[in-house]
């Protein structure tokens, strides 16, 4: 280390905290192996969320609501109305509260946000070099795709490999146009505490500068970020501990002291005075920039709570309507995921006959399971990401015919799937690749993940640290499902577990549309799993000593929905003609239903002919927009069934299952509040962020994705940061917007204060409440409404 430094290596508890608070705020992103639905602004549910949207608006100019045109538009449609805009604006504490006023006053423009040293450095470098920012964005993210495929367990030391890569490149030095660059890297401390140090005391910042500063970097850089905020959340599960965002910012921090320090070394110093002006400015003016974007977002968060509130006052009249009746002995039962894909189908099912009851569960069914196929090594978690997994489920007896069909297939998929296989694998191979290629994405009737290879069975195992769990171990996993189904008293002769998945080709985000509470996996291993275990005849004999009666000729059947084509495929024979030739008139009636938002050209087709269409959708490697997913989701229900059967919700509800008076002591409702709330909260706000902000909250352009290592994430294009959400094809039509960027809704069928104790105890979902991250409604049996805020209970008209 250069010997002026030494003295600069010690980082003050000040700080060091501001560091830990800055890379705390970033929030997860799960690789492509198992992506899943996450809130980008998760870190920042301590604050309002019109404070977050300030703070990295002030920071970084992000957007996390709509443009005046968007809302105005509502407006004009009817979609906002003027009740509920002046009831927000009001809300807001507004002084303007005329419609007129209200509408006037979106036409601020935005403030500008705050600039690192090399967005300072940029703003006169010449405009023949490359740009600082650019290079930085290229060659940190390049670096760090390589990294991660090399050193896929520790990634502390990633600072310590970036910095002995780049003091041996010679080429940034020649790219960027500035002699003795790569000397500078020399000039590095070789530990993330001491460079934090030097940049401190050179850039002269005071602890709230610095972990302000700090969060601005690491947006400057959020894919990679939040990557490697994923890795801590492992780890974290795992009751390990991390430093790899800390890491990824020291790289950070680095280049901007470095082209500091470039320029401060420059004969006349010109440019160093203008950037050292400019940066003190920047410094002085961040709690002043926060609080301008807070003053001009909330004018637009009056016309988002406004929309929102519109919404809610349909979706209460609907919710006030009469609910289909259901006979008191169900010929069928059928448990589905509480996606918002499921509504349509569920609904679609009970319409066909009264004696048919459906269910809604979160769709990894309650088993905190990891997938580990026999004799291999590989594994997948079978849960939501908020939890770590604690049983490994695997076949009884290991198919080493398929062992060895998918270890060949591994090694060819690893050639096919590398950077470089595009021009070599049909000069090698032939035409008998060329043939591969078209029989994968035009012939083959589904196309798998390799471990899916070994899931087809009913034969399973149970472990939990390395020892079969035993029969009453069982037993206490399937009494908590059961109840958490409300499934204790009433049994259908046939009940089926049906999971989700959706099929596609040529789709980088493929995990994204299949089960989220299944970890970006289908729900098959969940069903299969749990159908065996509720089969077992000495499993239903101990359930009798909890009350719980299954008759003997009850019939659990697994099934999966294919979201894509809205089928239903049992595992095993119904022997039942009704209950197929239901099953088969829900998914026609589904598919009816939602090609009207899904293509117009498909609109005029036959059954058969739609069918078809939707399953070579699913099939064609080319097709961007094989299904909306969960677009439009906004709101979440909990309550019983028979409350919202046959009403039509448009496929925007999360739809659950509860009834509190077979709650003891309100242990479901806390469970459901404490996790599939959650999730669903994740996937409402990527959804909303994606819309509002895709260039940062977003992926971009599908078309222009490239799959970084194996799973890692993607580029938009060859290069670029890692991006994180949605592509723009998954929300939007090419002419307007498919999901509307509304906060969850979630109505609760309960006591008020069963509610409210739940929202005292845990502080999550006190945050989330209080905060106005989600809204709680509580849904009483007169259908009447109240919405918890600001600490108590008010009507909601």
């Amino acid at each position: 280390m250069n010997s002026v430094n030494k003295s600069l290596t010690e980082l003050s508890v000040e700080h060091a905290t501001a560091i830990n608070q800055a890379s705390s705020l970033i929030a997860p992103s799960w690789p492509l192996d198992r992506f899943i639905a996450v809130n980008a602004l998760w870190e920042f549910r301590e604050q309002t969320i019109e404070s977050a949207s300030a703070r990295v608006g002030a920071l970084q100019g992000l957007k996390t609501t709509m443009s005046a045109d968007y809302y105005l538009d509502l407006f004009e449609q009817g979609d906002i109305s003027e009740s509920a805009l002046i009831e927000s604006a009001k809300a807001y504490d507004a002084t303007t509260v005329t419609v007129d006023e209200l509408k006037a006053i979106l036409e601020q423009p935005q403030p500008n946000a705050a600039l690192s040293i090399a967005e300072i450095a940029d703003l006169s470098r010449d405009h023949n070099k490359m740009r600082w920012q650019d290079e930085i964005v290229h060659q940190v993210s390049q670096f760090c795709g390589e990294f991660v495929n090399q050193e896929p367990e520790n990634f502390d030391h990633l600072y310590s490999a970036w910095l002995d890569f780049t003091r041996h490149d010679y080429g940034m030095s020649l790219l960027m146009g500035e002699k003795k660059l790569r000397h500078a890297f020399t000039q590095l401390p070789d530990n993330p505490d001491s460079l934090f140090a030097q940049a401190v005391a050179e850039l002269e910042l005071s602890p709230q500068q610095l972990e302000l500063y700090a969060h601005k970097l690491l947006m400057c850089i959020n894919g990679w970020a939040s990557y490697f905020a994923w890795q801590r959340w492992e780890n974290r599960l795992n009751n390990q501990q991390t430093a790899c965002v800390e890491a990824l910012l020291a790289i950070r921090i680095a280049w901007d002291l470095i082209i500091w320090r470039q320029l401060k070394s420059k004969p006349g110093q010109v440019e160093f005075s203008a950037l050292k002006q400019q940066w003190q400015h920047q410094k002085a003016s961040l709690m002043s920039r926060i609080a301008a974007h807070h003053d001009y977002a909330c004018h637009y968060w009056i016309w988002a709570y406004a929309a929102e509130l519109s919404y809610q006052r349909q979706l209460q009249k609907t919710l006030s309507q009469t609910a289909k009746p259901l006979d008191s002995t169900p010929v069928l039962q059928a448990a589905f995921c509480i996606d918002v894909r499921s509504e349509r189908i569920r609904r679609n099912l009970e319409l066909q006959s009264e004696a048919i009851q459906t269910i809604g569960f979160a769709g990894f069914f309650g088993l905190p399971i990891t997938y580990q196929p026999a004799q291999t090594q590989a594994n997948r978690p079978q849960l939501p990401g908020l939890i770590a997994p604690s049983v490994i489920v695997s076949e009884q007896r290991p198919n080493h015919k398929k062992l060895n069909k998918v270890s060949n297939s591994s090694t060819w998929k690893n050639w096919a799937s590398s950077p470089v296989s595009s021009f070599t694998m049909v000069e090698t191979m032939g035409w008998t690749y060329a043939y591969k290629l078209i029989k994968d994405n035009f012939f083959s009737k589904k196309k798998e993940k390799l471990i899916d290879e070994f899931t087809h069975h009913q034969d399973w195992q149970l472990t939990q640290n390395h020892t079969e769990l035993s029969l009453l171990e069982k037993v206490n996993l399937v009494t908590g499902v059961l109840k958490g189904m409300g499934l204790t008293k009433t049994f259908a002769s046939t009940i089926l577990l049906l999971g989700h998945g959706s099929e596609t080709r040529n789709n980088l985000h493929a995990s994204g549309l299949d089960c989220g509470a299944c970890c970006g996996q289908s729900g098959e291993v969940n069903v299969r799993v749990l159908t065996s275990l509720l089969n077992d005849p000495a499993i239903r004999t101990e359930l009798q000593k909890a009350d719980i009666h299954i008759p003997e000729q009850t019939r659990f059947i697994a099934g999966l929905h294919n979201t894509t084509t809205d089928e239903i495929v049992c595992f095993d024979t119904l022997n039942n003609d009704d209950i197929e030739a239901w099953l088969k008139q829900a998914s026609i009636e589904t598919r009816r239903e939602r090609v009207q938002i899904m293509d117009a050209a498909l609109k005029d087709l036959d059954d058969a002919s739609l069918e078809k269409s939707l399953k070579d959708r699913g099939k064609d490697w080319s097709e961007v927009r094989p299904e909306w997913g969960l677009a439009n989701n906004a709101s979440f229900i909990v309550a019983p069934r028979q409350r919202t059967r046959g009403l039509d919700l448009q496929g925007r509800s999360f739809l659950h299952d509860y009834d509190w008076q077979s709650d003891a002591e309100f242990a479901l409702l806390e469970q459901i509040m404490t996790a599939p709330m959650i999730v669903t909260q994740w996937i409402n706000m990527q959804y909303n962020l994606s819309v509002t902000d895709n260039t940062f909250f977003g992926s971009g352009n599908k078309l222009l994705h490239n799959a970084v290592g194996q799973h890692v994430g993607v580029f938009e294009g060859n290069g670029g940061d890692l991006r994180i959400g949605l592509a723009m094809q998954s929300i939007h039509d090419g002419e307007q917007w498919r999901h509307q960027p509304l906060r969850l809704s979630v109505y609760i069928a309960a006591p008020k204060q069963a509610i409210e104790n739940v929202i005292a105890k845990h502080k999550t979902v006190r945050d989330l409440v209080e905060n106005g991250w989600l809204f709680i409604l509580q849904w009483s049996d007169d259908n009447s409404f109240a919405r918890y805020q600001n600490s108590g209970w008010h009507e909601a008209k």
